[in-house]
Parts: structure tokens; C-alpha cells; sequence
């Protein structure tokens, strides 16, 4: 599920559609929409003189993106921490931002046991 506004196009279309003499329920109908976003559409094109989607305001982020990125040319081996300490977040929040820039943490991979086949044996005889 998106949560994402229609498109103008489609609201010009209603509008247009009920402009022309139709009724919202009608419009509803038509287009497959819920009839109380076709009323709020046409109340605020009434009032207002377009049915524009409102602009979805939300906060800010506490760092910037590029002083992020300056850091980590800085300080390429650094600890998730370090970096939140820095820029006065936690690590995992430090570990988000560096994943919505595009970076990865890879772990250094310790030297890993041969498996042994369940055929061999487990004690070798000499």
C-alpha cells in the first residue's frame, strides 16, 4: 500500500468531470475513488482554484548528508559509535544513515573451520 498523493492529472480529470454538470457521487463511480476525496477536491478547487496535493511536511534531518560523507573520508576506520558520538546520535542511528547513503559494514571474517565430511572420521589413526 502507497501512501503516496494522486496524481494531478487524475484530479484535474474529476474536476473537469464535475464541472461539466456530473455529481461526486457519479465521479466516485467513475474514477473509483472514495466519495469524500472527491468532495475535498472539489471544496478546496472552489476555494482555492486548484486541487494541488498538499506538501507533506516532515522533520528535518539532524545531520547533513555532506558533513556524513566528509567524515567518513576522514576517518575510514571508524566505529558506528565514533560516529554517533560525533555527530550526537547512537550508533545504530550512525549505522542507518551510513545505509541510506549507500555504504556497508563489512565485518572482517575470522579464519572459519574446514566442516568435516560425515564420511571421514572424526579421530585419524596414525
Amino acid at each position: 500500500m502507497t501512501t503516496s498523493p494522486y496524481s494531478l492529472d487524475l484530479r484535474n480529470k474529476v474536476i473537469k468531470y464535475l464541472q461539466s454538470g456530473n455529481s461526486q457521487l457519479s465521479a466516485s463511480q467513475t474514477f473509483d475513488l472514495n466519495p469524500s476525496t472527491i468532495s475535498r477536491w472539489w471544496l478546496r478547487y472552489k476555494r482555492e482554484g486548484n486541487c494541488l496535493a498538499r506538501t507533506r511536511l516532515g522533520r528535518e534531518p539532524r545531520v547533513d548528508l555532506s558533513k556524513i560523507k566528509a567524515y567518513i573520508e576522514m576517518n575510514p576506520n571508524f566505529k558506528s559509535s565514533d560516529m554517533g558520538a560525533h555527530f550526537g546520535m547512537t550508533g545504530g542511528g550512525a549505522l542507518y544513515w551510513l545505509k541510506k547513503l549507500g555504504f556497508s559494514y563489512k565485518k572482517k571474517t575470522l579464519p572459519i573451520w574446514k566442516p568435516v565430511k560425515k564420511s571421514e572420521p572424526f579421530i585419524k589413526k596414525l
